[in-house]
């Protein structure tokens, strides 16, 4: 594809944005076309694939984008109205990082929840099943439903018996833990609050019964309702 220009460095992600969204706005690029792959726009333009994904992630927290698992990245097909003011863009792109994070996340606790349906015993599973009441419990009180939900995560990495994944997993946890405090994630809505509850109840259900696919499905689908509601807190 070309069109696209090359950049300086030194802005490269707010740069890369802007001509992404010049080309949105202009018709370019269509709503519901695909966006050329990460790879082939940082040859283009002569900057890392690093800033493509940052400029991509902060777009699609915007709402001009939309990432497709497995398939790439997409101009969603409703854009959002109105210009864009400057301390939008940068806030966007503050918090493009927590998409990254959340890969990391996926890759990370989805084959833990595998490994823990082989390896949990029943004291572990018991343990899970007392921190999910826990979230359950927790009702509309953010802080005590945000802690109760990091320790299910941190009892889930426990029930492998890896030590390595619970410390990888902890430092994620304290890093997800940051990204809430800083985007003032406390307007959770109700609707993920109760799914989030079912995901991890099923994830828990299917390591119980030593069921690591299972186990790694839900706890895909759990993942992925944090992200779809995150989407909706910081665009």
């Amino acid at each position: 594809m070309t069109g696209f220009e090359s950049i300086r460095k030194s802005s490269a992600p707010e740069m890369v944005a802007e001509q992404i969204l010049v080309k949105i706005t202009s018709g370019e690029l269509v709503p519901g076309s695909r966006l050329p792959a990460q790879r082939d726009l940082a040859r283009i333009m002569g900057v890392g694939r690093s800033s493509v994904r940052e400029a991509i992630n902060a777009l699609v927290v915007m709402g001009y984008l939309e990432a497709i698992h497995g398939s790439g990245t997409y101009i969603r097909r409703k854009l959002p109205d109105g210009d864009i003011s400057e301390g939008r863009f940068e806030a966007a792109l503050q918090a493009g990082s927590i998409f990254d994070l959340m890969e990391a996340r996926e890759v990370l606790e989805c084959r833990s929840a595998a490994i823990a349906a082989e390896r949990a015993d029943p004291a572990q599973i018991r343990k899970l099943k007392a921190v999910i009441e826990r979230v359950d419990a927790a009702g509309g009180d953010y802080a005590v439903f945000l802690k109760a939900d990091m320790d299910f995560h941190d009892c889930l990495a426990e029930a492998t018996g890896n030590i390595v994944i619970c410390e990888m997993t902890r430092m994620v946890l304290d890093k997800v833990v940051n990204h809430h405090a800083r985007l003032k994630t406390a307007r959770l809505s109700s609707e993920y609050r109760r799914f989030s509850i079912r995901s991890a109840g099923k994830t828990v259900e299917s390591i119980e019964q030593g069921d690591g696919d299972g186990a790694a499905r839900w706890m895909s689908r759990h993942l992925n309702a944090i992200r779809e509601e995150l989407e909706e807190v910081v665009a």
